[in-house]
């Protein structure tokens, strides 16, 4: 049982078990979606889950902390972090835009 991950930007889609990383989905898939400390510090990696939220572990008090410090204005109520994210639950589809 899996859950399609569809990186919008690079018209890439891959499907992954729950527990699998969006970094580890990232990088076996050849998307470009950058990341920089790959450890919730930095917001090189900020983006937004245009579907499929709830298949996602939920957002974290690192992800809290680094969205309010850097998106004054310019994310939205679905933006991430993309090294913080896990696939949480199958059967599902996440879409994401970087």
């Amino acid at each position: 049982m899996t859950t399609r991950v569809e990186i919008i930007n690079d018209f890439l889609a891959i499907n992954v078990k729950p527990g699998a990383t969006i970094q580890d989905v990232v990088e076996a898939s050849g998307s470009a979606l950058p990341f920089g400390c790959r450890d919730g510090q930095c917001g090189t990696c900020v983006v937004e889950i245009v579907q499929g939220m709830e298949f996602l572990s939920p957002i974290n008090e690192k992800e809290v902390k680094v969205l309010k410090e850097i998106c004054v204005g310019t994310c939205s109520k679905n933006s991430r972090l993309a090294c913080q994210m896990k696939i949480d639950k199958p059967n599902g589809v996440v879409r994401i835009k970087y």
